[in-house]
This record gives C-alpha cells, sequence and structure tokens, in this order.
C-alpha cells in the first residue's frame, strides 16, 4: 500500500543507552519513524532525560529510519533551537521530524518557562527558525515574543529545512498546521472525526497560496507545491494512537482500562459523541496537570472512569491483530497516511511480534 509510514513512540522515561537499543531494533524491525515526548517529567515516570540528544546519537548508529520528537517552542530560544535542529539534521543524515505542539503545564510551570499565548508563540518561533535558516544575510526582527538585531545563523540543515509537523487538535491549531506546517500529528480520535479534521486542514491547506502560510500573515515567504494533489498526498497526516494488542478485544482492554484518563481527551471524547462532560471536569487535562498536585490527577483519573470500554476501542488501537488491521484500514479510509503507535499492551515484547511480523507486513 504506497505511501503508508508506521512509527513507533518511545516509552516514557527510558535510559538513554536503552533508547539507542530500542531506535535501533525499530529500524531493524521495519518501522518507518521512532518518536518521542520531548519532557522535561512525565506524570507515570517522574524521570525523564533529553530525547533529543538521544536522537542525535541515534543518528550515527541507524541509516534509515526517521527520527521524530513531539516538542514545544517554549523552552528553547528560536536561535539556540535552529541551530539544535540543524545540528541533529546533520547528525541524522536528514532523517530528523520536529513535531511541535502547544506544550503541557508540567514541563514549563515549575521551571517557569514562559508559555502564554502558546499558539502565537509557536508561530512566532517558527517563523524564525526558518528565517534563520534561509536568510543569507543579518536581518531584524520585532515580533511579539521576540526581538533580533542583525541576527544570523550559518548553521544550516542538510537540505535547507528540517520537516516541522504541527500537533493539532483544535481549529486554530489546525489551520497553522495546514499553513505553517510541513506535516500534521494529531491525538487519539475515532477514524470518522480524523476525517473531519483532515478534511478541514487539506482545505485550509489548498487556500494557503503555495508559500507554507499564508502570505498577509507571515511576512515569510516559502517555496514549495503547497496545496497541489502532489503536496497533499505527501503531507504527512499522523494519527498517534496508543496500542493495546492482545489474543482478543476484552483482554486488550483490560491491559489499559486503568489508563482511559490518558488514552482519551475529554475534548475529543465530547466533539466525537456530541455529550458534555460534567463541569467539575471542566479543567481537567493531561495539558494542565502537574506530577506534584495529587489532588488533580486523582481528578484526572476519575474523569477517566467516565469514559466506556466502546469509547476505548473507539480512540485506540486495541484487540487482536485482526481487529488492528481493520481499525488501520478505517484510519486510512479516513485519510490518514502515518501511523505512531504508543505500546501499552499487557505484553509489550509479544505485542511488538505482532506489530512488526503480522499487522505492518499486511500493509506493504
Amino acid at each position: 500500500m504506497a505511501n503508508i509510514k508506521f512509527g513507533i513512540v518511545a516509552p516514557a522515561g527510558e535510559e538513554p543507552k536503552r533508547l539507542l537499543d530500542f531506535i535501533k531494533r525499530a529500524e531493524d524491525s521495519g518501522f518507518d519513524s521512532f518518536w518521542a515526548g520531548d519532557h522535561m517529567v512525565f506524570t507515570s515516570k517522574p524521570r525523564a532525560f533529553d530525547v533529543l540528544s538521544t536522537i542525535g546519537a541515534a543518528g550515527t548508529i541507524t541509516k534509515k529510519i526517521f527520527m521524530g520528537s513531539i516538542s514545544d517552542s517554549h523552552k528553547l530560544h528560536p536561535a539556540v533551537f535552529a541551530q539544535r535542529l540543524a545540528t541533529l539534521d546533520h547528525l541524522t543524515d536528514g532523517r530528523f521530524i520536529l513535531g511541535l505542539g502547544l506544550g503541557e503545564a508540567m514541563n514549563l510551570d515549575p521551571y517557569g518557562i514562559k508559555w502564554n499565548k502558546p499558539l502565537s508563540r509557536m508561530v512566532e518561533s517558527v517563523k524564525l527558525i526558518r528565517k534563520l535558516w534561509e536568510s543569507r544575510e543579518p536581518f531584524d526582527f520585532d515580533g511579539e515574543f521576540f526581538q533580533f538585531r542583525n541576527a544570523f545563523l550559518d548553521a544550516r540543515p542538510v537540505k535547507g529545512n528540517v520537516p516541522i509537523y504541527i500537533a493539532a487538535h483544535r481549529p486554530r491549531s489546525l489551520r497553522v498546521a495546514a499553513e505553517l506546517g510541513d506535516g500534521w500529528i494529531t491525538l487519539p480520535q475515532p477514524p470518522f472525526l480524523f476525517a473531519k479534521k483532515r478534511k478541514q486542514v487539506e482545505e485550509w491547506r489548498k487556500s494557503s497560496g503555495g508559500s507554507g502560510v499564508s502570505p498577509i500573515r507571515s511576512g515569510i515567504k516559502r517555496e514549495g507545491f503547497q496545496g497541489t494533489a502532489w503536496d497533499l498526498d505527501n503531507f504527512d497526516k499522523c494519527q498517534y494512537l496508543f496500542t493495546s494488542i492482545a489474543k482478543d478485544k476484552d483482554a486488550a482492554f483490560r491491559a489499559v482500562e486503568h489508563l482511559r484518563h490518558i488514552l482519551i481527551w475529554s475534548e475529543l471524547y465530547e466533539e466525537a459523541y456530541g455529550i458534555k462532560l460534567p463541569e467539575e471536569y471542566r479543567d481537567s487535562s493531561y495539558l494542565n496537570v502537574l506530577i506534584t498536585d495529587e489532588i488533580g490527577k486523582q481528578k484526572l483519573r476519575e474523569l477517566g472512569k467516565l469514559f466506556s470500554k466502546e469509547a476505548v476501542f473507539d480512540f485506540t488501537l486495541c484487540g487482536s491483530a485482526k481487529d488492528c488491521i481493520k481499525r488501520i484500514e478505517e484510519y486510512i479510509e479516513a485519510g490518514a497516511n502515518h501511523f505512531l503507535f504508543h505500546n501499552f499492551s499487557a505484553d509489550p515484547e509479544w505485542s511488538y511480534k505482532v506489530l512488526t511480523e503480522e499487522v505492518i507486513p499486511y500493509f506493504r
């Protein structure tokens, strides 16, 4: 099946050298991509190492697999970020992908990192990163968040650009993904909801004027084929999927039943089923929780108990190999062309083999 890619997501909090082994195995197993969350901490495991450094090291021991981080634009100044990304691009021979989301409180608030207006900050940061790679002369920039004077960076990516995939599920961020991104990553959701959002992303991309961002708003002209049939076919539309594989659907569900608060985001649940959750849970989300906030974490777990067994099947890749193949086919029909599997199976080793020896080969 043409142009369908499969990626594997790193386990949370993995030690760097073990993660290198994980990445090399992923390449040898036939995965097209590897992904890792760029966290300071995780709710499940407080320990988190710098994934960008680990990916740089992995670039020297791999040859084919693409490697991406799902990061935010707040922890690093755009000039430092541009230099680091260019370095990663050289270490990986052009195989690094930057995924950018809005950020999470757990990775920012305890350290005093500003992330007010997170979407606007991200857009401005991306513009500056690309401007630093593109400009052959020093330039000035006066933005809402950053000011540059005679700025110049001679460290450039191998082919002039590092692909930037925007993580998005809300209307404003979906539009940014369409107009600014080289690809789009979205949270777990049923195929019918993915299809709705994919259609909107493609419509906005078609109308963005072939410039990467609408020229009126961006101030930065990007060359490309944006909005053409070729572009839309090659624009990665990535579905992130929590995965639980077992002999049958009931066993797969039992492995993740206690994680429903992580598997499903409340606003997507409401959008998918057209219902409203109790007001007391309005501000409970993975985006806002801090690892030291025991009350907030407990409330998030309580919210998860409201999500039905069928909702878990709708939002995840959960069941036997046959069940997973059928669900992936539904996502492909909905327009997804790149899958990011985060394996939460009860037996990680057995399920990994099912993915690599039964599920993925079916689509090759």
